[in-house]
């Protein structure tokens, strides 16, 4: 989670402690203390950036966000850049390029303009030759939640993982960062280390529910920080103008577009944005549950938030909770369905489908307070999916599913493309 600037360090300390207790009791009986440290290593802006060029394609690493436009798949491989995947050919998609993006969670693309964070930084990318892609516009320092100690000029670009043993009662060792996984990060004296020194069309694409971006006409509305809804004008992508970053509720994690409004998912509940004037969103309503991670879609009548308990969002509920969302401003609970460890979910007119536990379940939604249940995919830690047209993709942690449903109770296999494999 992303946690403001001033308590950082303090909070990081904290749950390093905690965690490093917990995780080596048995070393401790030895009479050492094991853990492995993350160290940022920082490049100049200027060469990251100018290596941000189409990059012949690599293995994936660690999926991560998923993003649709036409027939390309834009698939991020966390805090290391996005795949660039045509998929033509849902039976043989093939990798194409990929953006070597350090930092990058998120995607989203208007016309041929890509927009995606760099740690902190907002890049838009033209990407009309995805094998030459050029950074048209930047907006420096817009995401403050994804600061690691760089500076306008630096940036981390890896990470040097190392195992270290000290002996039981030692001074623990100081300047924690926040790192990949929310692994915790010390550098040296608690610094980092720095290396040797247009307008587009309004098309857009289809994002996963796990999204912390969206663009809608104009405007792109993104998480900037786990407090803060932020708007940037995208008029011209040469020049992406910060709008406003306001109070927008409490740790924030998702936004859903629909119609004129933002459904934003937190940890604490549903906070729904009206955007008729596009650059100044207005929160209507809200709507509370338990503590949980919390994707959210909708479409015109009604709503459909999934609450996953444990990770780092606490909580203990595992469902699937359907709003009546025909008057947002009143947004009320119809049902709850329990779930196993539900993530990302999506909808294609009647069909839902929702990312739990082992497998992708698929649903009959023409009655949202009576679900039923028409098939379920087995495939194991799935995070976030969608589907249109009869083809559904699906992230998990071991690669790229794509899947025919033209018979929602006989879904049939088109393709898998696994971690650490090119996609030829």
């Amino acid at each position: 989670m992303r946690k403001y600037k001033a308590l950082l360090l303090t909070c990081l300390i904290v749950v390093t402690v905690s965690l490093l207790y917990t995780g080596c009791l048995k070393d401790r009986v030895r009479g050492v203390e094991s853990y492995t440290i993350y160290t940022p290593v920082y490049a100049l802006k200027s060469t990251i950036r100018a290596a941000i060029n189409g990059n012949p394609s690599q293995p994936v690493t660690q999926t991560g966000q998923i993003y649709i436009k036409g027939s390309y798949i834009y698939l991020n491989d966390v805090n290391a850049g996005i795949h660039i995947i045509d998929n033509s050919d849902p039976t043989h998609p093939v990798q194409i390029a990929f953006l070597n993006i350090p930092g990058n969670e998120n995607i989203a693309i208007r016309g041929n303009i890509l927009y995606a964070d760099m740690y902190e930084d907002l890049l838009a990318i033209d990407i009309t030759n995805p094998h030459q892609v050029k950074i048209t516009g930047t907006l420096w320092g817009f995401f403050t939640g994804r600061y690691y100690g760089s500076d306008s000029n630096s940036i981390v670009a890896t990470w040097i993982k190392k195992d270290t043993s000290i002996p039981v009662g030692a001074p623990q060792p100081m300047g924690w960062y926040s790192s990949p996984g929310g692994v915790m990060v010390y550098a040296a004296n608690g610094a980092p280390v720095p290396a040797a020194s247009n307008a587009s069309s309004a098309a857009t694409g289809t994002a996963g529910s796990n999204a912390v971006m969206t663009l809608i006409g104009d405007y792109l509305y993104a998480i900037p920080e786990e407090h803060t809804l932020g708007v940037v004008k995208v008029t011209d992508s040469t020049q992406p103008t910060k709008i406003q970053s306001s109070a927008g509720g409490y740790d924030l994690e998702t936004i859903f577009p629909l119609q004129n409004n933002l459904l934003v998912g937190s940890k604490e509940g549903v906070f729904i944005y009206s955007i008729a004037t596009p650059g100044q969103p207005v929160q209507v309503s809200e709507f509370e549950h338990g503590t949980a991670c919390d994707p959210v879609i909708a479409n015109q009548n009604f709503a459909y938030v999934t609450l996953h308990a444990g990770t780092g969002c606490g909580g203990s509920a595992n469902e699937l909770d359907v709003l009546s969302a025909q008057d947002l401003s009143q947004a009320t609970l119809l049902k709850t369905y329990p779930m196993t460890s539900p993530s990302g979910l999506c909808l294609d007119g009647s069909l839902l489908f929702v990312c739990d536990g082992p497998g992708v379940k698929v649903f009959n939604a023409a009655a949202p307070a009576n679900l039923q249940l028409l098939s379920e995919l087995n495939v194991s830690n799935s995070s976030d999916v969608i589907a249109a047209n009869n083809l559904l993709i699906v992230v998990t942690t071991s690669g790229l599913y794509q899947y025919d449903y033209t018979d929602p109770t006989h879904i049939t296999p088109l393709s898998y493309l696994p971690v650490n494999t090119v996609a030829p």
